[in-house]
């Protein structure tokens, strides 16, 4: 795998990224992410898809296969990848996309589940794929948004609760109260998962929410470093 390296004009500093991740996107996730994906999205493409008469399914994982395909194929040159880093940069956010789509598919099969079959004819036969679809949906257009809020000018340089730790130590009894509560909260729901058999489905919501919640802060992340790689055309390079 090739090694990515950073020039800066003045100090030795990594660019601006918004709260929740720990480094920026960089070049070089063009080299094994969509080596990862490409399987996975292959794998639910044939066996998603399965008994797909709508073909919205289909469609959905054909346009994955082949953003992973291109990336994997483009990723190959590092000189392609030098020439066009805000391409690049599109790529991968569309990659970490297909990873989004992935796995809230796959918690989708969880949620509305009612055999053991992975099908197309599960999803739209069942009755709660609204359910879970339209929550899903509503939280990635939301999170979407707000990682691009911290990406406003006016925005940039400033510390964030949701990135220190001290945010969510147990530092003061009404955080205490607050965390036994949600503890019990949790421990409930967890018993009547087990009792109404319904723990595959709390875990498929729980799968798509967890993704949903965090990976648009990748693509906006690398939509932001499309941007910024046009003015600073040296800061990062594949070697």
């Amino acid at each position: 795998m090739s090694k990515s390296s950073k020039k800066k004009k003045v100090v030795n500093e990594e660019r601006y990224h918004g709260p929740l991740i720990t480094n920026e996107v960089s070049l070089s996730y063009i080299k094994f992410f969509p080596w990862i994906m490409l399987p996975i999205t292959t794998f639910l493409y044939f066996a998603g898809g399965y008994e797909d008469r709508i073909g919205i399914i289909k469609v959905l994982f054909l346009s994955c296969i082949l953003i992973n395909g291109f990336s994997i194929i483009f990723g190959l040159f590092n000189s392609l990848v030098n020439r066009f880093k805000s391409l690049t940069y599109i790529l991968i956010g569309l990659v970490a996309w297909t990873i989004i789509v992935s796995f809230t598919f796959i918690g989708l099969l969880m949620f509305t589940s009612v055999e053991d079959s992975i099908s197309a004819r599960t999803v739209n036969d069942s009755s709660f794929t609204l359910f879970y679809l339209i929550p899903i949906l509503l939280l990635f257009v939301g999170m979407t948004l707000m990682y691009a809020w911290y990406y406003l000018p006016q925005n940039q340089g400033k510390i964030w609760k949701i990135n220190q730790w001290e945010t969510y130590k147990v530092n003061s009894k009404k955080k205490e109260w607050l965390f036994n509560i949600l503890g019990v909260i949790g421990i409930m729901l967890l018993f009547i998962a087990v009792m109404t058999g319904y723990v595959e489905r709390i875990f498929g919501l729980f799968l798509g929410m967890l993704i949903t919640l965090t990976f648009p802060a990748v693509i906006v992340d690398a939509v932001y470093a499309a941007i910024y790689i046009r003015k600073h055309p040296e800061y990062e390079e594949l070697t």
